[in-house]
């Protein structure tokens, strides 16, 4: 197991910063998930955390070791891309193999970490099949297993399952989780699916126009983004303008159209002034409806549609006088052109107060 940590990496592509001074600091043993949109520079880091592309400025450490300008075999990292590379003549077995005696493994070792490594992204059953005859989703699980045998330092995965179908994807995903548990191989992924990031992830790093935006365990960079982009890009996000009224411990009273909401501050170590323009972040999971509600961030209204998605539904729910609100309810009743009385309510620690 060994840390990974780079220091300002920059690197320039045609004329653009693909990486525009990146900062990581990674754990030993543990897991990091990097999202952002396209051009953020998450395949760039990869390709200079693994050796392949040089940065122009900037370092990498391996287990406090600089390794700016070594090659991927000298840092014993690995990396899968999101077009696998399979010999064709050689069967997944084979190929998963090579990985293993790559790194200096005997034909036994090399053959039974191969398995183990078939069985842990769920290929196994294609341990005898030829990489001719692989569909490309298949390929893609040989090429991780083959990563994994090589019992790498640092493992790297450019969307290693975007060519799986849904089922097949969750079990590689499964395995691979459990596999890097095992063995505790430092990984970092990067993929476009923000669920797979969340449900993977020691560490979530936000790429945005080759910066980390945030970075920090995943529960924490969703529930308490730094400002309204990293809000939006993570999920669905009801985000409204308003001012401050008054802060205390870390929290605050804002003044919006809804009325005065109180919340949690994004950035408690430096509270806004009374009077300074924020924004408030209530995601519609974090809504809640009844014919009930507290005193306090609670908003009268009527649900005007509804989109069914069979365990949750969202709604359009339009308080008096404010702006339209999503709330996604579990469970959902049919809500929409009900004449009940309707609040949506939220509770302070699921709203997040972000700089304007």
């Amino acid at each position: 197991m060994l840390p990974i940590r780079a220091n300002a990496l920059r690197r320039r592509q045609g004329g653009v910063a693909a990486l525009a001074g990146v900062d990581l600091d990674i754990p030993a043993g543990s897991l990091a998930c990097v999202v952002g949109p396209s051009g953020a520079g998450k395949s760039t880091l990869l390709r200079v955390l693994a050796g392949l592309t040089p940065p122009d400025t900037g370092s990498v450490q391996i287990g406090g070791r600089d390794v700016s300008g070594q090659s991927p075999a000298a840092r014993r990292a690995a990396l899968v891309t999101q077009s696998p590379v399979v010999f064709p003549h050689l069967t997944a077995l084979e190929n998963a193999a090579q990985g293993a005696e790559e790194s200096g493994a005997s034909e036994a070792d090399a053959r039974a970490r191969a398995l183990a490594a078939l069985r842990a992204v769920g290929a196994e059953a294609l341990a005898p099949r030829r990489g001719s005859e692989l569909s490309g989703g298949m390929q893609q699980r040989v090429a991780v297993a083959r990563a994994l045998a090589a019992q790498p330092s640092l493992l790297l995965l450019d969307e290693p399952f975007s060519h799986l179908d849904i089922p097949a994807r969750a079990e590689a995903r499964d395995g691979l989780r459990a596999a890097l548990r095992s063995a505790g191989v430092t990984a970092i992924l990067v993929t476009h699916d923000l669920r797979e990031a969340y449900a993977l992830a020691d560490q979530l790093i936000v790429l945005r126009e080759g910066r980390v935006a945030q970075a920090g365990a995943p529960r924490d960079v969703y529930r308490r983004p730094v400002d309204s982009w990293v809000a939006a890009f993570l999920g669905a996000a009801n985000l409204i303008p308003g001012t401050v009224v008054r802060t205390a411990a870390g929290e605050a009273v804002v003044r919006c159209a809804l009325g005065e909401v109180s919340g949690a501050l994004a950035r408690p170590d430096t509270p806004p002034a009374e009077g300074a323009a924020v924004v408030i972040c209530i995601r519609p999971e974090g809504l809640r409806l009844d014919t009930v509600a507290p005193e306090d961030n609670a908003f009268a209204g009527s649900v005007t549609g509804s989109t069914f998605l069979g365990d949750t539904a969202l709604h359009d729910f339009q308080p008096r006088g404010g702006p339209l609100l999503r709330v996604l309810e579990a469970n959902p009743r049919n809500r929409a052109g009900s004449s009940a009385a309707c609040h949506a309510w939220v509770e302070p620690e699921d709203v997040v107060i972000l700089p304007s």
